[in-house]
Formats: structure tokens, sequence, C-alpha cells
């Protein structure tokens, strides 16, 4: 996970300057083992149990596949001193611990949790639609996004395992129709310029201009986004972003114009 806690429910983004600034590098956080290496802890944001933080300072974990070092947090599984709190039932139930595939729709038990991820959706949906726009790299417009958050509130989505209160995002494109992007300008993030890039060298149809997606031809052509193929690989998640053209042909004049494997982080709302 890339969130810890000081207090249950109180996530924070996980870096090296977030966690000194929070823990001051005070006991129980920091720890000196028996062979005098050092330790670092915090808790689980959703089920408060302690975790532990994995290269903070040095190579403990390098990947095996990559070799790139990743700060990360991980469940400890026991109780750990200094830490009030531990039970295992939570952990095990904790959508932090072992995530469910982003595009599994087994329902939850926890309707406490679902209610909540409604209740978020509700108070932060003006960031949440910027955040998804961020994503895509695409400037959607609010009355597709109000579309999306209907299609996904009425179809329960929000109960689904795979959706935690970090994922909203990722969870609100990938458990949706294909979005129409044709005739929207870009929104400026990273995945603009991947987009813009891809469009451009790829697609029969069309084009930017000016940072409006048009079509370079005429005819009933249109550009159609989602999201698919969730992965989790060394502690980390991915999903993959796909634009495609389609013509006058339906199906078999389909045109995969981009399809970008993109990291997933978690977004911390309150």
């Amino acid at each position: 996970m890339d969130v810890f806690a000081m207090e249950k429910g109180k996530a924070l983004k996980l870096s090296v300057d977030e966690f000194e600034k929070q823990t001051c590098h005070e006991y129980p956080y920091y720890r000196t083992k028996k062979d005098k290496r050092l330790s670092l802890y915090a808790i689980c944001p959703e089920c408060g149990n302690p975790i532990q933080i994995i290269n903070m300072y040095g190579e403990e974990m390098m990947q095996n596949i990559t070799h790139k070092i990743t700060l990360y947090g991980k469940h400890t599984g026991r109780a750990v001193e200094g830490f009030s709190y531990w039970n295992e039932a939570e952990m095990k139930n904790c959508s932090l611990y072992k995530p469910s595939p982003l595009g599994n729709t087994e329902i939850r038990t926890k309707t406490k949790e679902s209610e909540e991820i409604k209740e978020i959706i509700g108070k932060n949906w003006g960031r949440i639609k910027q955040d998804i726009r961020s994503i895509v790299g695409v400037n959607i417009p609010n009355s597709v996004m109000e579309h999306m958050r209907e299609v996904f509130m009425e179809s329960h989505a929000y109960s689904y395992k795979a959706v935690n209160k970090y994922n909203i995002p990722y969870a609100m494109l990938r458990y949706q129709e294909t979005i129409s992007i044709y005739h929207i300008f870009l929104f400026n993030s990273p995945m603009s310029e991947i987009v813009k890039e891809k469009i451009n060298n790829n697609s029969k149809y069309f084009k930017i201009f000016d940072k409006e997606i048009k079509r370079k031809v005429s005819g009933g052509y249109n550009l159609g986004i989602y999201l698919t193929k969730y992965q989790k690989k060394e502690h980390k998640q991915y999903i993959h972003v796909v634009v495609y053209e389609i013509g006058d042909y339906g199906k078999e004049s389909r045109n995969i114009i981009l399809e970008e494997k993109i990291e997933m982080k978690s977004w911390i709302y309150t």
C-alpha cells in the first residue's frame, strides 16, 4: 500500500518526508531490532492493524524483476509491541490487505464500507471528476461525468469488494461503458501528452487541433476510451487505458490507437 495512518480512518500519502513529519522518528514507529537494524511501523488507515514500512531508507526488499526499490507498507500479520490494536479478522477483510482485482463484481458483506464509499463520492464529487480527467488525460464533460456517476451508483458498484475508498476514480472508469471522446479537449495531465501523441501518430480518422480532438476526415467515425486489464505486481497495481476508433463498419473497422499500462495510485478523500 502507498498510504499509512497514525489514526485509523485518516489516511496519509506514504513518503519519506510525510512519515518523518508525522512520527518524529519516535517509538513505536521507529525501533531497532536485535540485529541493530532499523524497523519502521505505522497503522493501516482502513483496518487499524499495524503495518511495516518497507524500503524507507534502503534496499530491504529490492524488486526481483525490475530491480527497483519501492517504498510501501504491508500488514505485519501479527500484533506489534507499542500498537494496542490487532484483529486478524479485520486484517483479512481489509481491502488494502489483498486487493480484489479491479473488475471483480463480487459483493462485499460489510455494508458500512459501502456506505462510506457512497458518502465519499457525494462529498468529493468535484475532486473525483478532476482526478478521473487526470487519469485519462481528456476533459470529459460534466454531462458525461454525471451519467458515469449515475451508472456507477445505480449498478451498486460501490458495493463490489474490488472498490475501496482509495481507488474510486479508477473504479468509476472501469465499471463503465465506453466513453466517447470525439470533439473533446485534452486535460492537462501527463496522460494527455500520451493521448495526443498516439492519436496524431496512429489514428486514421482523428487528430489533435489546439488540444481538441477533431475528425480529419468526414464520416460517421467515433473515438472511445475505457479501462481494462487490472494487474498486481511487486506490491504495485496497474490498469490499462485503451483508446480506439471505429468506422462505418462497426467492429470490423475498430482500430486500437492506444493501450497504455499505468500505475494505480491511492486517491485520498476525506
